[in-house]
């Protein structure tokens, strides 16, 4: 029977393994594919690591379950195989473990996607996802529950909760990466982190990963003494860098016992490392760690650092879209232009400079539209404003990016001075042209929303001052012919709460269908500009109707279209055209703008506005009326 690691860390400084991952790459492991399915793809290769870690002297093994749940593993078509994964990594650590020495850590790591708000994931699910692989952990009976390298506090405390539902006994091990100012990526400082660690029901809390031995003692310093419980640290071996293809970890094992040494006379109860670490490294600490008792810690006051506060928001700023957009009586025209394939950007320029003259307001530059490598929205934007002087609306997606790297786009796009964007979700990659490529989606569109609100803020996801802020007017997508109109309210709601401003809708063939979505007064809330593509043929009105989702045709446009296509094409394309001036005039008198997908077909930009009543207060008393009295703004 093994003593409880609760009991042993009373007295005692209990010695970790290093790093799974990167150790099992170094052996052979291809770097792209998941850890934890090696269990049981390559069995004698994970049983070499347990024994060499135990070999080397650990006190406490890690299951190689690490990313073992079914979200990381549905991405790679692993996910049938959880249960056996898990169970064959705990009894291949239970036989390298055998005797009462070495306690079995069962390894559990975030869910690899976001928690709303800035992800897909509830708090719900993520519990029932912890809760799937926890079970199984500990049904093989691990000596203790291993939570490591948590950057959301949130997700850290689901999987606390989860493994309390299934066990008031188990010791768990609660560890967070932060960066070298103590704070998560999400801002969290450590000390607010493992206070709600501690109340959630954590045994042991830790810091993991993400920076090297030197740091994680300065900012295990700091927090040692702020929290009763015993506290972990098992640092990476350094910042990684590139060796002729090869992923490089420079510390080295003299330079971890070192450190070791300080953090056993700073008060740690479990040291260990992540990242680059192998059983050297633990074999040299184990010199420094292995039978040392733990040292006293004086206990202080928690101390929390208080968030900085968010920049005040600059003035509106008077581009003409969003002087329009501010005022409720004024009819907003936007229209739709794509990026080139190549790096030729002249054809959009044309079209940009043509639209100018009819007197658009903006111009909406997609973002790679149909999953179709195109040159970057943000960089069309920033060539057509600077080159026409017509204000920009740039599509953005999360569908390509790390929060990083939404992020940096979106300071870039501010520092070029673009004004506007709208939140997209991007279209699915099986129907473009890298059927293979991988999705990233790290937060949804409500996410990314709430992350553009930020940076508008002055403030970054992690909550640090950006400096100047941005001053995007923030568009998000709307469909007012949604079969539940309910539904599509609710998410308009959620959309506006997280920081849209305005929004651009599909097109819209249905006036009967604009009149219900405006009888809402959720609806205008914010300005809405209604989409609308004229048709140019009876083929594409019947695609639209019965191929893209959530767009509706009516029955009476396509006999319409029906009727003048045989009569020939020219025909059709009038009829088209007809069809698209009468729905304009109808936008006209219900919603604050109108936004048209003319496929380049530009002139029909020019003769569908030129028959648009005039733009002012006078020809759109209607919509005047709802908006006073729906508030927009």
């Amino acid at each position: 029977m093994k003593h409880d690691i609760r009991e042993r860390l009373k007295t005692e400084v209990l010695l970790a393994d290093g790093a799974m991952g990167t150790l099992l790459v170094s052996r052979g492991a291809a770097p792209e594919s998941p850890r934890s399915p090696l269990s049981i793809a390559q069995t004698g290769l994970v049983r070499e690591v347990y024994d060499d870690y135990v070999e080397a002297g650990t006190q406490i093994l890690k299951t190689n379950t690490w990313d073992a749940n079914r979200v990381k593993l549905a991405k790679f078509d692993w996910a049938d195989s959880l249960e056996k994964i898990n169970r064959t990594a705990v009894r291949l650590a239970h036989e390298a473990a055998a005797g009462e020495y070495v306690l079995v850590a069962g390894d559990v790591g975030p869910l690899g996607q976001l928690v709303k708000p800035y992800g897909p994931l509830t708090k719900a699910m993520v519990r029932e996802l912890f809760s799937e692989q926890i079970r199984i952990l500990l049904e093989e009976k691990v000596d203790l529950l291993l939570l490591e390298t948590f950057s959301s506090t949130l997700e850290a405390i689901e999987a606390i909760r989860a493994a309390r539902d299934l066990s008031k006994e188990i010791p768990i091990l609660a560890s967070m990466t932060f960066l070298s100012d103590g704070k998560t990526t999400f801002g969290t400082e450590v000390a607010g982190a493992f206070a709600r660690l501690e109340e959630a029901g954590a045994d042991i809390l830790g810091l993991n990963c993400t920076i090297g031995p030197q740091e994680t003692l300065e900012v295990f310093q700091k927090v040692v003494s702020q929290t009763s419980l015993p506290v972990s640290a098992m640092p990476n071996a350094g910042y990684p860098w590139n060796v002729s293809g090869r992923t490089v970890y420079p510390a080295t094992p003299d330079y971890f016992r070192e450190v070791a040494r300080d953090f056993v006379k700073a008060g740690a109860a479990i040291v260990g490392g992540c990242c680059g670490t192998t059983p050297a490294h633990v074999a040299a600490m184990s010199k420094e760690v292995s039978g040392k008792r733990r040292a006293a810690v004086e206990r202080v006051a928690r101390a929390f650092v208080t968030a900085p506060a968010a920049a005040e928001p600059e003035a509106l700023e008077t581009s003409v879209l969003k002087r329009k957009l501010a005022d409720p009586k004024a009819l907003v025209v936007t229209v739709e232009i794509e990026p080139p394939k190549g790096t030729d950007c002249s054809v959009a320029l044309e079209g940009a400079q043509l639209l100018r003259s009819y007197g658009v307001d903006a111009v909406n530059v997609t973002d790679n539209p149909m999953a179709r490598l195109r040159m970057s929205s943000i960089a069309v934007a920033h060539m057509i404003r600077h080159e026409t002087g017509v204000d920009t609306v740039f599509h953005f997606s999360p569908r390509d990016r790390n929060v990083l790297g939404i992020q940096s786009d979106l300071l870039g796009a501010a520092g070029l001075g673009i004004k506007a964007l709208l939140v997209v979700g991007g279209d699915p990659l099986k129907i473009g042209d890298y059927p293979q490529g991988r999705h990233v989606g790290e937060v949804d569109t409500l996410g990314l929303l709430r992350i553009v609100k930020g940076l508008n803020g002055g403030v970054d996801l992690a909550g640090a001052p950006i400096g100047t802020s941005t001053a995007f007017a923030i568009a998000c997508a709307a469909n007012p012919a949604a079969h539940d109109l309910d539904v599509e309210i609710s998410k308009l709601n959620a959309k506006i709460e997280a920081g849209a401003t305005f929004a651009q809708t599909q097109p819209v063939y249905d006036v009967a269908a604009l009149d219900r979505f405006f009888a809402r007064p959720e609806a205008r809330a914010i300005p809405v500009l209604v989409g609308l593509i004229p048709p140019k043929s009876l083929k594409q009105a019947l695609y639209f109707a019965n191929e893209v989702p959530g767009m509706v045709v009516p029955e009476a446009i396509l006999t319409r279209m029906r009727q003048a296509a045989e009569k020939g094409p020219e025909f059709e394309a009038e009829e088209g055209l007809a069809i698209g001036i009468e729905l304009a005039k109808a936008i006209s008198e219900r919603a604050r703008g109108i936004h048209l997908m003319p496929m380049a077909r530009y002139e029909v930009v020019r003769r569908v506005l030129e028959t648009v009543p005039g733009r002012d207060a006078e020809a759109r008393p209607a919509a005047a009326a709802r908006d006073a009295a729906g508030g927009a703004n």
